[in-house]
């Protein structure tokens, strides 16, 4: 019986989306899955919608002068292990970029790139407003803890992302050697 394979960028992914879950719980949002993943129409594989649907819907109570009113905030976590080609190559797809149908449909969301290859005095979580996404155009990404609405502490982004290069770098270290171990 053949072996099926291993595909650790699958389980990067879902790392990335766990980390991410866990930098705004830590923010005290509640976060929900909301994604198509989560529902059980797509494991069953009846009736489901292939349409795009973001990873989270993230809630957090406005304290001020109203209790039990909440913000709330559409997140959608994608890893990239090289987050510049990525862009690069949506921005040279123009109109036929994937990001295009997404705004149409969710124009407020957020879109959480996780990657071990950030570069120079970048953050693994990086994070582009799809509000000022435009086709054709250069795709700048800010660093999370930057994006004002989601209030997140520096440390706590920062010690995350120490896990994540930890991690990353072991599921790196295993691909490697599954890929010269194999017959």
């Amino acid at each position: 019986m053949a072996a099926r394979p291993v595909y650790l960028n699958d389980m990067k992914g879902r790392i990335a989306e766990a980390l991410v879950e866990s930098i705004f719980r830590r923010a005290k949002f509640q976060m929900t899955r909301f994604g198509r993943e989560s529902d059980l129409r797509g494991m069953l594989k009846a009736g489901r919608d292939e349409s795009f649907t973001p990873d989270f819907l993230a809630m957090k109570e406005v304290v001020a002068d109203s209790p039990g009113v909440y913000e709330t905030h559409m997140i959608e976590v994608k890893y990239r292990s090289n987050l510049v080609k990525y862009l690069a190559q949506e921005k040279k797809r123009g109109r036929a970029s994937e990001l295009v149908p997404i705004k149409e449909k969710w124009p407020h969301l957020c879109l959480v790139f996780v990657t071990e290859n950030a570069g120079e005095k970048r953050s693994c979580f990086q994070a582009l407003d799809l509000t000022m996404f435009q086709p054709g155009k250069f795709l700048r990404t800010v660093d999370l803890h930057e994006i004002k609405r989601f209030d997140l502490f520096l440390h706590n982004v920062q010690e995350h992302e120490e896990l994540a290069r930890k991690l990353f770098g072991l599921l790196s270290e295993i691909k490697a050697g599954i890929l010269t171990n194999e017959p």
